[in-house]
């Protein structure tokens, strides 16, 4: 209905402003200032004579007022009688729809929001709290912010929704791209990595593309969409982009209400969701107008330009950033989605962001760049007693691409067969460049790789020195040394003490100790070792220590000090070696 009268109001204004000749005045809009969330307009005249009813100050802050331009000037018109009227009308219908109350909104605020905009204490308390007690980081996140602002809110009109949801990556991340949240959400959106799959986003070992700002608002964008179509509210799309459509719903249902902030009254809603868009329309306002929440001379960055170049297959990104004429620290900051220092294996044509205007410069040096020197993979024949643990060790990588690379399931590999490893272009040995890198074809490449590092035989412990340490220094795996040298479950080492660091070793070590035993039992008659003999227990001893230690046996020591076989020794007592 107010459609209708706004219509007909239209109509009927052209038409008396044509009789009285006001087609010759040009108006112009001007507006007045802000109070709490409006912004209210008034008109002022530009002509000559017909602006006479304006000359005593600006006109009154109304609703309508074009209205009142036209009552100042015909007291008794008919329009000001309709206005009158429209008014009364006004009043009598109380059923406004959701769709008239949006349309007011913008009437009032000049079209200026298309998200909806309300403020009320909550809101009013987080426009202090980021104008005053976290001032630093909002000022920060605004400069952040140009960066990728531009190109954030083109995407979120291509796909129908408000350009002020660009700001919830400021009260989600402050425009950062490697934000993480305890809850593994990741990148400027905080997407998990259930929802950010979902939505077409890539997330493995080697790429995260819930980092990337611009691919990440594509998927935010569509999120986003859907969640408005499913709600039809704005205010619980963005709720539940945060909670999750599921909670959102469980509350309308619980609350019998679909208003966000007759919702948001009660606890079952968790407090960071209550607070989600009272913080959104505080950071909309205050990044609108920084400068009248106190935030001045904020140092905005320049929007991101940058160029794309086709890589082929595993590239090192030093290489690439070489052929850009760039510093590797830009080409990542170029790239966030980049885990590592390569892209990813297995993808033909992946496009890399390189500064804007050396886009061409790196496709030629690329392109005359010999294979050998820009693909990062090596392979390497498993040897007899090395572990994946051990290879990605010498390798300066980890267990995971190796196992990706070559389709293992369990870490279980054979001597002999061959492992494709990722390691960096500036490494030592031929590099394998073939389409076939990735099948058996490739075996009969011969690769030079790097000489095993000297193991000894046995290793004196030092200060700070850890099983852990000892393994990865020698290439040799934690329960191997805990086995050689029959250390059981313990991980306790002493200064000073030796350990083996070779099954065979371990076994001669075995066999001279049980070569002693038998020597030291063989010289001492049964029941008669050295007479008047006594020892005194110390700490951590157990009989069975003792009686392996003087070539004795548990029956005899518990015999000759009247002990039982399950009698626990205490440090300082004394025992005797021989019979009384």
């Amino acid at each position: 209905m107010k459609n209708k009268f706004v219509l007909l109001l239209s109509v009927l204004l052209l038409l008396i402003c044509t009789a009285c000749g006001l087609e010759k005045t040009t108006l112009r809009k001007t507006p007045v200032g802000t109070s709490g969330l409006v912004r209210q307009d008034v008109w002022e005249c530009s002509g000559d004579e017909s602006c006479s009813g304006l000359e005593n100050g600006p006109a009154e802050e109304v609703l309508y007022p074009w209205l009142t331009l036209a009552g100042e000037r015909h007291d008794e018109g008919s329009l000001l009688y309709l206005h009158e009227w429209l008014a009364d009308a006004k009043k009598m219908d109380q059923a406004e729809t959701a769709d008239d109350l949006e349309i007011e909104q913008k009437a009032r605020t000049g079209a200026r929001y298309e998200f909806p905009i309300v403020i009320n204490k909550k809101v009013e308390h987080f426009i202090s709290y980021y104008s005053t007690v976290n001032s630093s980081f909002t000022r920060r996140s605004l400069e952040r912010a140009q960066l990728y602002l531009p190109e954030m809110r083109r995407i979120l009109r291509q796909y129908h929704v408000p350009e002020e949801l660009a700001y919830m990556v400021l009260i989600e991340s402050g425009f950062t791209t490697h934000a993480y949240s305890r809850a593994r959400a990741c990148g400027p959106w905080q997407f998990i990595s259930g929802t950010g799959r979902k939505y077409g986003l890539k997330i493995n070992w080697w790429v995260d593309e819930r980092r990337d700002p611009l691919k990440s608002t594509y998927a935010a964008a569509q999120y986003l969409h859907d969640l408005y179509g499913y709600f039809g509210s704005w205010y619980l799309a963005a709720a539940a982009y945060n909670a999750g459509e599921g909670k959102i719903m469980r509350a309308i249902k619980r609350h019998k209400t679909e208003d966000f902030w007759e919702m948001s009254r009660f606890r079952y809603l968790k407090r960071e969701t209550r607070e989600y868009i009272p913080r959104l329309i505080a950071a909309i306002l205050i990044a609108r107008e920084p400068e009248k929440y106190g935030l001045s001379n904020v140092r905005y960055l320049p929007p991101l330009t940058f160029d794309t170049v086709e890589v082929n297959d595993a590239t090192d990104l030093q290489v690439v950033a070489w052929a850009a004429g760039c510093k590797y620290s830009d080409l990542k900051r170029l790239n966030p989605e980049l885990r590592y220092w390569c892209t990813p294996p297995k993808v033909k044509k992946y496009l890399v962001k390189v500064p804007a205007g050396k886009g061409e410069q790196c496709r030629q040096r690329l392109a005359s760049l010999p294979p050998e020197q820009r693909i990062t993979f090596r392979r390497h024949k498993i040897r007899p007693g090395e572990s994946l643990s051990t290879i990605a060790h010498r390798y300066h990588t980890s267990i995971r691409p190796i196992k990706e690379l070559n389709n293992l399931s369990g870490t279980t590999i054979r001597a002999g067969s061959y492992l494709v490893i990722p390691v960096r272009a500036q490494g030592s040995g031929r590099v394998v460049f073939s389409p076939r890198i990735y099948t058996a074809g490739v075996r009969r490449h011969r690769i030079v790789s790097r000489p095993m590092i000297h193991r000894p035989a046995a290793y004196r412990v030092r200060r700070g020195d850890s099983l852990w340490k000892i393994a990865h220094k020698y290439h040799v795996s934690v329960r191997d040394i805990r086995r050689w040298n029959r250390l059981g479950s313990s991980k306790l080492i002493k200064p000073g003490q030796v350990l083996v660091l070779s099954e065979q070793r371990a076994r001669r070590r075995q066999v001279a100790k049980r070569k002693k035993w038998v020597k030291t039992a063989s010289l001492r008659p049964s029941g008669q070792p050295s007479p008047g003999k006594t020892v005194k227990v110390r700490r951590g001893d157990t009989l069975w220590k003792v009686s392996r230690k003087y070539g004795l046996t548990v029956e005899q020591l518990c015999r000759w000090n009247r002990l039982k076989k399950d009698a626990i020794l205490h440090p300082g007592q004394v025992l005797n070696l021989s019979a009384p």
